[in-house]
Order: structure tokens, then sequence, then C-alpha cells
């Protein structure tokens, strides 16, 4: 014979006396007869449906009350309320309903088997079996509200073997969400992903991180999301969170598919809200949307901003990126400002570079080397748009002065050894004099020592 097994954890409700009776294997080692003999009459029982309690096959769970325990109400009967399966303030342990690949949409006193309006039988998905293959579904009925009490005669016959009330776990399949995004060629909408569940949030920006959180959005290589909708017109955004529809009064789902249409940018996307996050986040090919103006005084510009090539975007959003500061200290630099270069691909836009300093403080022994306040090399192709740049070019004493670099003010392209004197203030480290010629007809200034 297997062992029987129970487990009794007597719980004082908020208004009536109730043993909760787990049970395995089929059977209780307290008989219903003492049950009745101590006066636990009247017996509730949880019915799975489908799902396991507490992760647990073949549990069963029954609240057993004492009807002369319960309060009487104004109409004289007999009355207490019920607790979910679940609920914190049975102690522990409690007892959990799952079902795997579904969600639980309640409990219900009244089940019959699902069919369709010629009877044929229908699956849990509201489709044909005879064309899906799988099992007869279930339709509810009469859900039932725990924040209202059960009533009862006080005069009633009841035993604890015959359960007075069952109460039916309603399963829904998670549902399922595809994701569509329009084709940049052929313009149609194309399936990119799908996902179940039983809701889906919309990915967040993390205004700590400057990064955006996908939650368990479903992600696409090399980009960043941009907005849902939830018809392909794109017309209607998509709420906070996705879900399905299911009617509460049968607990069967009116929807099992959600589709939602999708925009994405192309590359690795930020929000920077403070200088920290610009720097944490530095990307040679990042792209970064300014959402408040950066202040560099106690945090370090990027190291790898001002030596490489810089692909991506700065969407400025009419902020301020201040108090800058960087010193070119390697000899082998080929490129150098507050970004190295800017590539063909890069655009800046909206915004205001203030108190920005550069110091070279040697030159480069290598050819074709280029460096100036903003960018070293500004390629062909770059954007700038509505970009103003207000600091000092400084230039270090030991700068060698070969003449195998070049150096401009706002950047160094085909400066041919001298400075473009756009009106930002070139001076020289400790008082070392410089002097500074325009050249006849043309927008070039030539750059000498003094001893």
């Amino acid at each position: 014979m297997m062992k029987k097994i129970l487990k009794l954890l007597c719980v004082l409700s908020v208004l009536a006396a109730v043993v909760t009776i787990t049970t395995a294997c089929g059977k209780w080692e307290n008989t219903y007869e003492k049950l009745d003999a101590e006066g636990y009459t009247v017996s509730i029982r949880f019915d799975a449906n489908g799902g396991v309690f507490a992760n647990t096959q073949d549990v069963s769970v029954v609240d057993v009350f004492n009807l002369n325990a319960m309060p009487t109400n104004a109409d004289g009967n007999k009355y207490t309320y019920l607790l979910p399966p679940d609920d914190a303030q049975r102690g522990s342990p409690n007892y959990p309903a799952s079902h795997t690949g579904h969600f639980l949409a309640g409990w219900y006193q009244e089940r019959e088997l699902r069919v369709n309006d010629a009877g044929e039988p229908l699956d849990e998905y509201g489709e044909l079996c005879s064309v899906s293959g799988r099992e007869q579904g279930y339709v509810y009925g009469k859900p039932w509200d725990f924040s209202k009490p059960l009533t009862l005669d006080p005069n009633g016959d009841y035993s604890a073997s015959e359960n007075y009330m069952t109460l039916y776990a309603a399963w829904i399949p998670n549902f399922t969400f595809e994701f569509y995004t329009r084709d940049a060629q052929s313009g149609d909408m194309v399936l990119t992903s799908t996902v179940e569940g039983i809701e889906l949030a919309l990915p967040e920006w993390n205004t700590a991180t400057g990064k955006i959180d996908m939650k368990k959005f479903p992600t696409r290589e090399n980009m960043t999301f941009e907005a849902a909708y939830v018809d392909e017109t794109m017309t209607e955004a998509a709420p906070a969170v996705l879900t399905g529809a299911w009617d509460p009064a049968t607990g069967v789902a009116t929807t099992t598919t959600v589709k939602v249409y999708t925009t994405w940018l192309d590359g690795t996307w930020y929000k920077i809200y403070n200088a920290k996050q610009l720097k944490d986040n530095s990307r040679l090919n990042g792209n970064y949307i300014l959402c408040a103006d950066l202040d560099f005084s106690k945090e370090v510009w990027a190291p790898v901003l001002t030596t490489g090539k810089f692909t991506g975007q700065i969407l400025g959003n009419g902020h301020k990126i201040s108090n800058v500061k960087v010193e070119q200290g390697d000899a082998t630099q080929e490129i150098g400002g507050i970004f190295g270069a800017l590539d063909a691909s890069a655009v800046i836009t909206d915004v205001t570079f203030e108190s920005i300093t550069y110091k070279i403080g040697v030159g480069s022994r290598k050819p074709h080397a280029y460096f100036g306040l903003l960018t070293g090399e500004l390629a062909e192709g770059a954007v700038l748009e509505n970009v103003t740049l207000t600091g000092e070019l400084i230039i270090g004493k030991n700068m060698i002065s070969a003449g195998n670099y070049s150096v401009g003010l706002v950047c160094g392209n085909d400066a041919d050894h001298g400075v473009d004197a756009s009106g930002i203030t070139a001076t020289a480290e400790e008082g070392a004099p410089v002097t500074v010629t325009v050249e006849e007809g043309s927008d070039r200034v030539s750059l000498s020592f003094g001893g």
C-alpha cells in the first residue's frame, strides 16, 4: 500500500475556523467521519482542473469549515469568507495553482465542455478539435468573488465527505504576441518574431543608465526599439502593457493572438540625462539623444572619443555639453580633438559645446596627423547642423614644429600647418609667445613660436 500523506494546517480565517486539507495518493489519514464528529461538516474543494497545486502532482486542496463556529448574519444564515489557495492569510505553506503555458482566469462554480453552435467540440483556443487535434476545452460559469461571503443554512444537513461546493480553476492559454515591422524595400509588414505570455510590457528608457530596458520584449540585432502600435497603419500607439482579451464571465479568451506593429532605429541608441551616462556609454558607433545639459566639470570625457573615428549620432535637442577638458600627450597619435575624427556617417545636431578645452601637449611624429578643438578630421558627408562651439585650444610649448601635422581650431582638415581662426582663442602653454598670421587671400593662418 502506498504511504498515506496528510498535511493539516489550522488557520483562523476572518470569521470562522477552517481546516485546510491537502492530500496526495487520494486518501486522508483523518476520516470524513472524524471531521464530521468534530463539527467540520462544510467542505469546499478547489479543483486544479489540469493544473497542479504548489508545483506538485496529485495534490488536492479542500477547506473544511465548522458551521457552528460561523457568525450569523441579519437573515439568520451562517456565513464565512473563502480564501484562494495561494492567499497569504493561509500562512505557510499555501498552495498556488499553476498550469504550464496557461494563466489563471479565476475560480468558477460551474464548467462544461466547450462546443460551437453546432455542438462540435472546441479546444481551449476555440478551434475545432477535429482540426487542431487538441483535447476539448471548457467554458465556465458563476465566477466566485472572494470578497463576498459564502452563506449557509444554519439547519442544513452537511457532510465533509460531500463537498458543498467545488471551485474550478479556469485556465487560459498564454497569448501569442506577433511582432511586425515594415520592410524597407517592399513596404510590406513582415513578421519578425513571436512571444507567448500573459502580458508584455513595452520597453522603457532607464533614466539612471541611459539605456533602454527591453524587459521581455523581443530584440533585433543592431537595432534599438523606437515605438509600438496596435494597428497596421501605425496611428494608434500601443499601451504600456500589452495583453489579450478574455471574458471574465466565461473564463475563456476572446482573442488568442495579439499583433504588434513596431518601428526601430538603426544601431544602438542611448538617452542621456547626465555626463556620467555619456562617459559610461561612449562608443564610436553609439547614437545619443540628449535629454539634459551635460556638465563634465566632474567627469572625464571618454578617451575612446578623442582618439577614434566617431561614426554615430548625437541629437542634442538644444542642450549643452560643457566643461570638457582633454589633453593630447601621445606623440604617436594621428588624430585628436573632442572627437578624434568625425566619419562620413557621423551626425551631430542641435547642441552647444561650451567651455571646451583641448590641449595639444605634444605633436605627432606621424605624417598626415590632424588635430582640432572639435575634431582632428572632419570627413566629407559628416553632418553638423545647429552646432555651436566655444572654448580654447592650447598649444603646448613642447609641440613638435617639424611640419608633419596640421592643427585647426575647429578641425585639422587641410590646415597645412596652420590654425583655422574661427573666433576661438589660441594660446600657448606657460606664456610662450605665439604669432598667428592670416595668409593673404586664404582662410588659413600660419602659426609660429617666439623664443
